[in-house]
């Protein structure tokens, strides 16, 4: 089975129930979790497009931004995830019911009072929107979805964040990138039109796109008339749209709900409402105005007056006359028909005059058979023809007028437009270009320079191609140089000169290839000297280390690393001059120590103190000192000890001997005279 027809599962946990259909991005599909038995939607970034980033980064950006609005007038996004062949996916809300496009398209406009609560709702979704950050830039009626709560109130929900941006990433954008609007031009702001340049594009053109909806709401027709989308653009541009009150004659609209949308249709975002906080404010106080309108009835009073009123009174009929009665009425019927036969040939004359459209002389032919016969026979019905054919008349004259008003319409929109290309041809904006050039030949086919503006036109495209090649390659370049690697950069500006057509890219990137050269090899030359030096100090040649660091300072070396040096080769020769003058101590404390002339050695330390105060050669000297007088003089209380013990045995006293002994032994029971004494002090005691 393949993996998006009706009944597969999808990443084992969504049935495929139906596919809803496709757009810039991605396929839709209608789907079951397998679990919860619940409907929702999902939507697949298409497989032309799943190896290309950029496209990925869009969708993905869809589901980020979609996370960070939590509304009950937004669709809510519930899962994202990647296909076992690399495709991404994200899950919506399955959202019962029709968009705002279909509605309108199927049953017309909606109710006014329903209109302006579905707008209130749609606006607090979007201030949902705008409060994280963020714009729609796609809003239009199959974006905005209605449906029914558990009370059978209509709501709305807004969907497809595919085009959405962040106020901080580049907000600014062109109409004509892939997959923007997808024939949605009708309900792009003036400022996404690319007019003028520069503007960066803020929550406010939401709200323009969202009046235009709202207007179609409410008319079943949009704000301006033309043929195409192109002339949309235009005339958002540079028209005001037309009233909403009387756009449709069969919707009543209130005045201040005429004011309050076409506030949000300004041309200058600057009139508009601030934000969507505003235009709900606004159309809440119409929503109130509406609620409190009262059907006026006719007052009892009235028709009560109505019903005692005396009738009109009857007519008699012919039989109820005297003779005398009908012989008059005989009489003024034969004068009727005497006038009649009279006025027939005058009626025919100005019958005549009306058919040929000499409406003076028929004027003047009725005056005379009305001067004559106001009630002549037919009279009435040629007035009526005479004031159709004066209609006729004026209708045909307020044609020839409107259609010179419209070929001076047409030429002074031509005029417009050819400007508004020839500014687009001088920026180099070729996508805007070729859309002002069909809208101009739209309404001049046969312009004089149709062929030059092509000419022009070919050839802007041409020097974008190899523009873009050219940025491409500037591109690859400029990291290339910040990978080190200068080769391929030069190769890389070799393909940006011939590709760039104003030479601008290929001198400033050459510019920038030298200077990073030079820099290369300057580099290269401080990093041999500064390990010379650093040699040089470790092998105290302090001479030749002074000679590299003056080197070094020639240099392009921050001040900073120079100092550090500078500071290195001054410790180095203060660390060589204290090394020295340590020697010099070193050598009397030696001398010192070898004469045991203790305090010599201790006068010697107390020198080197003051000379270095922070040198820890002082405290080990006099710790040495210390360990070696007492050394020194435990060394002569033993020699005195085994000095006394020979003296008794010389004297014969063995007891003070083996005394003299027992305290020498205790003192050091290694001592090297101990068997020799021991056996003479035995010797002694056994005389």
């Amino acid at each position: 089975m393949n993996a998006r027809e009706p009944g597969s599962i999808l990443d084992g946990k969504y049935e495929i129930v139906q596919r809803l259909g496709s757009g810039g991005m991605g396929e839709v599909y209608l789907v079951r979790h397998v679990h919860l038995q619940e409907l929702r939607v999902v939507k697949i970034l298409r497989q032309d497009l799943a190896a290309d980033p950029s496209a990925q980064k869009r969708f993905m950006r869809e589901a980020r931004l979609a996370t960070q609005v939590k509304h009950p007038n937004v669709a809510i996004l519930y899962d994202f995830a990647t296909l076992p062949d690399g495709s991404f996916y994200m899950v919506w809300e399955h959202i019962q019911g029709q968009d705002v496009g279909d509605r309108l398209r199927r049953v017309g406009p909606f109710p006014v009072t329903a209109a302006v609560q579905l707008g209130i709702q749609a606006l607090h979704g979007l201030e949902a929107v705008h409060a994280t950050g963020v714009i729609h830039r796609d809003l239009s009626p199959d974006n905005l979805m209605i449906t029914e709560d558990k009370a059978g109130n209509l709501r709305i929900k807004i969907i497809d964040l595919g085009l959405a941006r962040t106020l901080e990433a580049d907000a600014s954008f062109e109409i004509t990138q892939v997959g923007m609007f997808m024939g949605k031009l009708q309900y792009c702001s003036p400022e996404q039109a690319g007019v003028p340049s520069g503007v960066v594009l803020d929550h406010r053109s939401d709200l323009y796109s969202f009046g235009l909806v709202l207007y179609e709401m409410i008319a079943g027709l949009p704000p301006f008339d033309s043929e195409n989308q192109h002339g949309f653009i235009f005339k958002r541009l540079s028209e005001d749209p037309l009233p909403l009150r009387g756009r449709n004659p069969h919707v009543d609209v209130p005045v201040e709900l005429d004011r309050v949308v076409r506030r949000a249709l300004e041309r200058d975002r600057e009139q508009r409402y601030p934000d969507a906080r505003g235009f709900i404010a606004a159309l809440e106080r119409v929503a109130k105005g509406l609620h409190a309108a009262e059907t006026r009835e006719i007052p009892l009073s009235v028709v009560a007056e109505a019903a005692a009123a005396p009738a009109p009174p009857r007519q008699r009929s012919s039989g109820e006359l005297s003779r005398a009665e009908r012989l008059d009425l005989l009489a003024q019927i034969e004068r009727a028909s005497k006038r009649v036969q009279e006025n027939t040939v005058d009626l025919s004359r100005a019958e005549a005059a009306v058919t040929a459209g000499r409406l003076a002389e028929a004027q003047r032919l009725i005056a005379e058979i009305a001067a004559a016969n106001p009630r002549a026979l037919g009279l009435d019905r040629l007035k009526e023809r005479l004031v159709q054919a004066r209609q006729r008349e004026e209708q045909l004259q307020r044609q020839r007028e409107e259609q010179a008003q419209h070929r001076e319409e047409q030429t002074r929109r031509a005029a417009e437009t050819e400007q508004v290309l020839g500014n687009y041809l001088q920026r180099k904006q070729l996508p805007l270009a070729r859309l002002a050039l069909e809208t101009l030949l739209e309404i001049q086919p046969d312009h004089p320079r149709r062929a030059d503006f092509e000419s022009w036109l070919q050839g802007l495209g041409e020097e974008s191609e190899r523009g873009k090649r050219a940025e491409a390659a500037l591109t690859a370049g400029r990291a290339a140089l910040a990978n080190g690697d200068l080769k391929a950069a030069r190769r890389e500006l070799e393909t940006v000169a011939r590709n760039d057509p104003t030479g601008q890219r290929a001198e400033a990137f050459s510019h920038e290839l030298e200077e990073a050269e030079r820099g290369a090899q300057q580099s290269a030359e401080i990093e041999r000297r500064r390990r010379r030096f650093e040699e040089l100090l470790a092998g105290q040649r302090l001479v030749e280390a002074r000679e590299e660091l003056d080197a070094l300072a020639r240099l392009d070396v921050s001040r900073v690393t120079l100092d550090f040096y500078r500071e290195q080769w001054t410790e180095a020769r203060a660390g060589i001059q204290v090394e020295e003058q340590t020697a010099v101590f070193e050598s009397r404390y030696r001398q010192a120590l070898a004469g045991h002339d203790w305090f010599a050695a201790r006068e010697v330390a107390q020198e080197l103190g003051k000379a270095q105060p922070a040198s820890p050669r002082v405290a080990a000297m006099y710790s040495e000192v210390e360990r070696l007088e007492t050394v020194d003089r435990r060394q002569q209380s033993l020699e005195q000890g085994v000095h006394q013990v020979e003296t008794f045995i010389a004297q014969g006293d063995a007891a003070k001997a083996e005394l003299a002994l027992k305290i020498l032994l205790q003192m050091d029971p290694e001592n090297r005279h101990r068997k020799r004494l021991e056996k003479q002090v035995g010797a002694l005691q056994r005389k």
